[in-house]
C-alpha cells in the first residue's frame, strides 16, 4: 500500500487534532490491555502541552482530516532521546505507517543531536518487540512485563 505511504502527512500534532490523537492512542491500549486504566495516562490529557518542551516533538500522521497514526519524541538525556506513544489506526495498520513514523521520529532525533534512541514496549506484544527489533533497535534489558530497547543513530 505504498500510495497509502505517500499520502499520509505527517506533521506536528495540533488543537485541532489533539482529541482524535488522543483517541487512537486510548483505542489502542484498551485493544491490547481489554480494558482502560486512565490514571496510567495522565500525559494524554494534554497532549500539546506534555510534549512540547525543548526539542520534544508529538507527530500525527493524517490521511485527509483523519489521524491515522502517531508518535512521540522526548529528551531522555543530553545525548539520547525517547521515542514513545507509537501508534496506528486499527485500519491503517500493516501499510507501513508505523515505519514511516518511526523514519520520521528518528530524523527529529538526529536534528536535535540525539546520537541514541530508546523506547519500551510489553512483553506480550509480539508485533510491537518484532517491529521495533525490524527497526534496528536492540533489547537493551527486560523485566517482568516490558522489554527496553535502544538504537544507536548514525
Amino acid at each position: 500500500m505504498k500510495d497509502l505511504r505517500q499520502s499520509i502527512q505527517i506533521k506536528p500534532i495540533t488543537e485541532q487534532f489533539e482529541e482524535a490523537a488522543r483517541q487512537l492512542i486510548l483505542d489502542g491500549l484498551e485493544e491490547r490491555f481489554g480494558f482502560l486504566d486512565h490514571s496510567f495516562n495522565p500525559d494524554l490529557k494534554d497532549i500539546i502541552r506534555n510534549y512540547s518542551r525543548g526539542n520534544d516533538v508529538f507527530l500525527i500522521g493524517l490521511a485527509g482530516n483523519e489521524v491515522v497514526c502517531t508518535g512521540a519524541l522526548t529528551r531522555e538525556s543530553g545525548t539520547a532521546g525517547r521515542i514513545q506513544r507509537m501508534s496506528v489506526k486499527k485500519s491503517h495498520r500493516r501499510t507501513g505507517l508505523a515505519e514511516l513514523m518511526l523514519q520520521k521520529l528518528e530524523a527529529k532525533a538526529r536534528q536535535a543531536g540525539y546520537g541514541s534512541l530508546m523506547l519500551e514496549t510489553n512483553n506480550e506484544w509480539h508485533s510491537a518487540v518484532s517491529f521495533y527489533t525490524k527497526m534496528g533497535f536492540e533489547v537493551d534489558w527486560k523485566d517482568e512485563e516490558r522489554s527496553h530497547f535502544v538504537k544507536k543513530l548514525d
